[in-house]
């Protein structure tokens, strides 16, 4: 299966130390087409509004609370560890996301 940038999915991701991870969801950055996909954290916890995208209509995308992306929180991670894709992001969300990434890599 692949997947496109604003896909939302529940993956394994790792604590910090590496050594236990989290089935937590996360939005697709980039699928590279090989066994690694590039994904942002979701959270429910907001923080920094300048580079977090608050999802709209969260319950319709499956998720269990208010969430945000967190597109200063990339990660690569293996996709087997990838369990389901549940939505996808309303196309006004992909848009702030495609944004913001801009701006943190500095590609305006």
């Amino acid at each position: 299966m692949s997947y496109s940038f604003g896909d939302i999915v529940i993956i394994a991701f790792p604590y910090t130390n590496m050594n236990n991870t989290v089935m937590r969801p996360a939005m697709v950055v980039v699928d590279t087409g090989d066994e690694d996909i590039i994904v942002a954290r979701i959270t429910s916890q907001k923080r920094d509004k300048a580079t977090e995208v608050e999802v709209h209509n969260w319950r319709n995308k499956g998720l269990l609370m208010p969430s945000y992306v967190r597109m200063s929180k990339i990660a690569t991670l293996n996709r087997k560890d990838i369990r389901k894709k549940i939505s996808r992001l309303d196309e006004e969300d992909i848009k702030r996301a495609k944004e913001i990434l801009k701006r943190l890599f500095e590609l305006e």
